[in-house]
C-alpha cells in the first residue's frame, strides 16, 4: 500500500501540538506518573513470569509495586519504603501481598538521618537536595539502614529490582553486590545529577561496578526494542548531557 503523503508543516503542527498537550499534563494535571513509568509496565510485561521474584526499593505510593503485582501474581515480592507515613499506606494496600520494609537500603548497615521533602516526598533522601527554583518544607528523621543482601535469602531467587532513591542507587547497588554476581536479576535504575553528586557517584563509577558483574547498561526503550547497550562512552554522554536519568541493567548473555 502506498503510503499518504502528509505535507511536513503538518508533521511539525502535530508534534509541537502533542508536546504542548504532554507538557499541560505534566505540569497542570500532574499526573502521578512520569514518561519512564509507561516504558517500566511494559519491561515488567517482557521480563517477569507469572511466578518472578521482584524488589521495589523507594516504593513511595506503590505504582510499580502494583504493577509488579498484575505481571507475577505468583511471586515473592520486597518493597522498603523509609518514609513513616508513605510505608503506612503500603502496608495497608500491599501488605498481604509484599514483605515490607520501613527502612533505607545502603552499602552499611547502621542508621542516618533522612530528609523528608513534606511537600515532593518523591525527592526524599539521605541527602538533602537542593532546588533553585523552590522552597520546600522539609523534616529531618532518622531510619534504619540495611543492606539489601543481609535481607534476602541466599537461596531466594531474585528477577528484577526497581530502584529510585533520589541518587543514593551506587550505594544500594554495592549493598545488593552478593544478589547481583548470584542471580542476575534485570535492574531498573534512576540516575541522574542533582542527586547522584551528593553521594560522589559519577556514570564513570556506575558503568564499571556493572560491567564488572557482566551486566549490559541500557534504556527501557532500547531494550523494548531490542537495540544494543551502551558502551562506556555512550552512557557516560547520556548522564552528563542529562539525555536520560532512568536506565535499565540486565546481564550481558541475556536476550534483548
Amino acid at each position: 500500500m502506498k503510503r499518504k503523503y502528509v505535507p511536513q508543516v503538518v508533521t511539525t503542527v502535530a508534534k509541537k501540538m502533542a508536546y504542548r498537550f504532554y507538557r499541560f499534563t505534566e505540569k497542570v494535571l500532574q499526573p502521578p506518573f512520569d514518561r519512564y513509568d509507561f516504558e517500566t509496565f511494559d519491561v515488567l510485561k517482557r521480563v517477569l513470569r507469572k511466578d518472578s521474584n521482584c524488589i521495589d526499593i523507594g516504593a513511595h505510593k506503590g505504582e510499580i509495586l502494583e504493577a509488579i503485582l498484575k505481571a507475577a501474581p505468583a511471586g515473592r515480592h520486597m518493597g522498603f519504603e523509609p518514609i513513616p507515613y508513605l510505608f503506612s499506606q503500603l502496608q495497608k494496600k500491599y501488605g498481604s501481598r509484599v514483605q515490607l520494609f520501613n527502612t533505607a537500603l545502603s552499602s552499611e548497615a547502621g542508621e542516618a538521618e533522612f530528609t523528608v521533602f513534606k511537600d515532593r516526598p518523591a525527592v526524599s533522601g539521605l541527602k538533602e537536595r537542593s532546588f533553585e527554583d523552590a522552597n520546600y518544607d522539609t523534616e529531618k528523621i532518622q531510619v534504619k539502614l540495611e543492606r539489601l543482601e543481609d535481607l534476602v535469602p541466599a537461596n531466594q531467587p531474585v528477577h528484577l529490582v526497581k530502584i529510585d532513591v533520589e541518587g543514593a542507587e551506587l550505594e544500594v547497588l554495592k549493598g545488593a553486590r552478593r544478589i547481583l554476581q548470584q542471580h542476575k536479576p534485570v535492574v531498573l535504575f534512576e540516575f541522574g545529577k542533582g542527586g547522584s553528586d551528593l553521594y560522589g557517584a559519577t556514570p564513570e563509577l556506575m558503568f564499571d561496578f556493572f560491567d564488572g558483574l557482566g551486566y549490559t547498561l541500557t534504556l527501557q526503550q532500547y531494550f523494548l526494542k531490542g537495540y544494543p547497550g551502551f558502551n562506556r562512552h555512550e552512557f557516560i554522554g547520556q548522564f552528563e548531557k542529562g539525555y536520560n536519568y532512568f536506565f535499565m541493567a540486565y546481564a550481558a548473555e541475556r536476550t534483548v
